[in-house]
């Protein structure tokens, strides 16, 4: 059986969990299309993942380069979801350039949701409010799943997130 872990939780809720059974649909069918995608392997290369095939998901996917060398992310790819709805582009930045500054205990938080991602080599669920933006209203939801060249080491995570206010997802202007 898998290990299962919680992270400790901050004020506002932030939290993740290891190889989650439950997803909301969209999380699910990103996490089941990787899980296709693995074959033999315990993790998909980057090759392996076609944007085409995901297409309704574009707006919501993430690439994220892992940085042993300085226990940091860099983000490769964000959908456009992420810059409308978040007002800036993180593209080409790092975990730390983004949050040192802005919220120290979310950029731990996200530091320790892709950490596990990449210790368990399984997909990790996190879920936590947008307060790193002055948007504590709006509830973000982000499945990540590794990625490996040489099937050993995660060399990338791939994620889909989805934006919630209340009850509602909350979707970009343009899709």
């Amino acid at each position: 059986m898998e290990e299962r872990a919680i992270a400790k939780k901050l004020p506002d809720d932030l939290a993740y969990v290891v190889d989650p059974e439950v997803l909301a649909p969209e999380l699910a069918e990103v996490r089941d299309y990787w899980r296709a995608k693995c074959g033999a392997r315990a993790m998909p290369r980057r090759a392996d993942i076609n944007p085409a095939e995901l297409r309704q998901h574009l707006p919501y996917l993430s690439l994220i380069e892992v940085l042993p060398d300085t226990k940091d992310y860099r983000f490769r790819l964000l959908g456009t979801a992420f810059s409308e709805i978040l007002g800036r582009n993180s593209t080409g930045k790092t975990i730390r350039e983004v949050y040192a500054s802005a919220d120290p205990d979310v950029m731990q938080w996200m530091l320790d949701s892709y950490d596990a991602v990449v210790k368990h080599k399984r997909p990790v669920f996190k879920r936590g409010t947008l307060r790193a933006v002055q948007k504590e209203f709006i509830a973000a939801e982000a499945v990540h799943m590794p990625l490996s060249e040489d099937g050993e080491h995660v060399n990338m995570l791939f994620g889909r997130t989805r934006f919630i206010a209340g009850k509602t997802e909350v979707k970009p202007d343009k899709e």
